[in-house]
């Protein structure tokens, strides 16, 4: 079950406090237990309820049906609801509803996974248990583990590696696969001086979006190619039916 740093709580109808989960807290526990790329959302519908303008304000309320699947298929999907009231403008009103309303399913769709995932703070006797704990601080920001430019160290030497490894696949696999993905590096600039961490960062992506753009190229010619082979096929196909069988052999 979750500790009390994962659960919020806020003031609702009649002054009754409730408890919930950010949906920060609940994406980032999803990604803890399944991986981030081990479970996916999707809006299966999305209703605009009712939109009310009174005095001068508008009020609005939308429901969306969330779909939450795992890698493995399994899946499941409940209904969320979110509420927009007393913004002056209608297309604030219909966003902040819109995207409460999705948060709002994907949140109850994630709580039946389990108790991990929020089913705990259903249980009202958990909860009256959980208000005796106090909460641990927030660690501070470390400035050092915080993205702060563009160029980062680690991000760019996964990226050679990356271009390494793609070099000794062509290099590997011969002349044949070189003549569908030719490389895309001048010729008076060696490997060695590509692969070399040092180089500025947009050169390094300017090479690779030139690599991609070479290898789009090659897989639009290879496309032609096959398509005119097919047509000159099926030419060939359609004049040897219009010849047909020579007259006069039918007996």
């Amino acid at each position: 079950r979750l500790g009390p740093e994962y659960i919020s709580t806020r003031v609702a109808g009649g002054g009754q406090r409730v408890c919930y989960i950010e949906g920060h807290r609940v994406i980032g526990l999803a990604n803890e237990m399944f991986g981030y790329n081990g479970w996916s959302h999707s809006i299966s519908q999305q209703n605009v309820d009712f939109v009310d303008h009174i005095n001068g304000k508008f009020y609005v309320g939308v429901s969306a049906f969330v779909k939450v699947q795992l890698k493995d298929g399994s899946f499941h999907e409940d209904v969320g609801y979110g509420v927009s009231e007393g913004l002056k403008s209608k297309a604030l009103s219909l966003e902040k509803a819109r995207k409460e309303a999705v948060t709002d399913g994907m949140k109850r769709a994630l709580k039946c996974f389990g108790n991990a995932l929020g089913n705990c703070i259903l249980d009202k006797e958990y909860l009256l248990a959980l208000n005796k704990i106090p909460k641990q601080p927030p660690p501070p920001v470390n400035p050092a583990q915080t993205k702060r430019s563009e160029g980062e160290p680690s991000v760019e030497k996964a990226r050679l590696s990356s271009l390494a490894r793609e070099e000794k696949l062509v290099s590997a696999l011969g002349p044949a696969s070189s003549a569908v993905e030719p490389r895309i590096f001048n010729q008076d600039q060696s490997c060695s001086e590509v692969h070399t961490p040092n180089n500025d960062p947009k050169q390094l992506r300017k090479l690779r979006q030139q690599q991609l753009q070479q290898k789009f190229r090659s897989e639009m010619e290879a496309k032609k190619l096959q398509q005119k082979q097919e047509q000159t096929k099926s030419e060939d196909a359609e004049v040897a039916i219009g010849r047909g069988p020579g007259r006069g052999t039918n007996k």
